[in-house]
């Protein structure tokens, strides 16, 4: 998955710099050889701190959907957060090895409880990841960030439904976390 994130992002990268040409051709700050505006489109991606943003917003939201026995949600809101914690694997390649280690560590034991719809063990994992999370924090010398599950989900949508998501459908979503 990453490798088809890092090939999209190169050729999403290509053809914006090919379509900015030909846009703003007399634009002054995407202006140099190709080398160049590329270095000035790698310096206006989100950093960690943007990207960690709508993570614990989503890993707030997955613990809210699991606690209402939404299971889909929940398993949809751990999706997008692994999403975004590539895109932090990307943006900051020095940062991917803590981020893959927390991917294996901390939300791989959460997919499974998602899948295994066991709320009980998912309130555990979660207290163990959020003990990772700000673990992380501290070893890179942000101690000062301090995750905490906000008192409300961040999501504007309904959690309790009537839907009935199959485990299948459940390993199907998360299939990037649970395949062995």
């Amino acid at each position: 998955m990453l490798k088809r994130l890092i090939l999209g992002s190169v050729l999403a990268a290509a053809l914006l710099i090919s379509s900015v040409s030909l846009v703003f051709a007399d634009s002054s700050w995407i202006s140099g050889t190709t080398d160049q505006k590329i270095d000035s489109l790698a310096k206006i991606q989100p950093g960690l701190g943007t990207v960690m943003i709508e993570y614990g917003d989503r890993i707030g939201n997955m613990y809210y959907a699991a606690q209402a026995g939404n299971w889909g949600m929940a398993a949809y809101q751990l999706k997008e957060a692994l999403e975004i914690q590539e895109v932090g694997e990307m943006t900051r390649p020095g940062k991917a090895p803590l981020l893959v280690s927390f991917e294996k560590r901390s939300l791989k034991p959460l997919a499974w409880d998602i899948v295994n719809k066991n709320f009980k063990s998912f309130q555990q994992d979660f207290k163990g990841m959020v003990k990772g999370c700000n673990a992380c924090h501290a070893a890179t010398g942000y101690g000062y960030i301090a995750y905490q599950l906000p008192d409300k989900p961040a999501v504007p949508a309904k959690l309790r439904t009537n839907v009935t998501v199959t485990r299948d459908q459940l390993m199907k979503l998360l299939k990037d976390l649970v395949s062995e």
